[in-house]
């Protein structure tokens, strides 16, 4: 790839990438290069500082402990952090959204500091949530419903300061009863939606890439489309 390729940061693989998010870095490169778009992913692990001077960045979810290594790595390697006060885009799913709050609880009680990017905190609830989740997005430029899959004890509340992704109308979302799902602040968006998300929300994912090369052409996959038909449809099953 040469100096134009556009960059994707695939935050901590190595201890958030439980659920397949990792997937997400896949489908933003591959619509890209679909486009023509050189692109490539760029991998960032425990034994690497964190750059700041990358296109977008993505990060997944994962358990207590790796999200404490996470959260540890982050605040002492800050490259996502600068890279997201200049605007570059940042996908944070599931317990990435606690690790970029201001604090988030492990299911022992232990409260642990986060980064900060985002105005909101994380609390376990007495059940884990855990099945397909589908919402309205509430995020402008946004028009098609937001599909994913849910795996998670923790209950996040949003700040003043973080609006919601989407208007869950099947599932759970941030936690029981509140009726949303994800957190949009700045250039992060965040969500509880694994699956991958982007491979189940094409539209999310050009609407990230539309930050970093501009408006892009309609981009039509048959596959895509009969995948977010069957997630659509899909029954609950808690």
């Amino acid at each position: 790839m040469g100096e134009s390729a556009v960059r994707i940061g695939l935050v901590l693989p190595d201890v958030m990438g439980t659920y397949g998010d990792g997937g997400n870095s896949v489908v933003l490169r591959q619509r890209l290069r679909l486009r023509g778009f050189d692109a490539e992913t760029v991998e960032i692990t425990l034994d690497d500082p964190v750059p700041s001077e990358l296109d977008l960045y993505t990060l997944g979810g994962a358990e207590d402990y790796a999200q404490r290594l996470a959260t540890k790595h982050l605040l002492r390697y800050p490259g996502l952090q600068q890279a997201a006060a200049r605007g570059a885009p940042v996908l944070a799913i599931c317990a990435a959204i606690q690790v970029l709050g201001h604090w988030y609880e492990t299911s022992s009680g232990e409260r642990v500091d986060g980064v900060g990017l985002l105005d909101v905190t994380t609390s376990p609830q007495d059940t884990r949530t855990i099945g397909e989740v589908v919402s309205e997005p509430l995020l402008a430029g946004l028009f098609e419903r937001l599909t994913g899959f849910e795996n998670h004890r923790g209950g996040t509340v949003l700040g003043a300061e973080a609006r919601p992704l989407g208007k869950v109308i099947k599932g759970a979302g941030n936690r029981d009863g509140d009726g949303f799902d994800g957190a949009v602040q700045g250039s992060v968006v965040a969500t509880y939606m694994h699956g991958p998300c982007l491979a189940r929300n094409p539209e999310l994912a050009d609407h990230l890439l539309s930050r970093v090369v501009g408006e892009l052409a309609p981009l039509k996959i048959d596959e895509v489309e009969q995948l977010r038909r069957e997630r659509l449809a899909a029954p609950r099953r808690v």
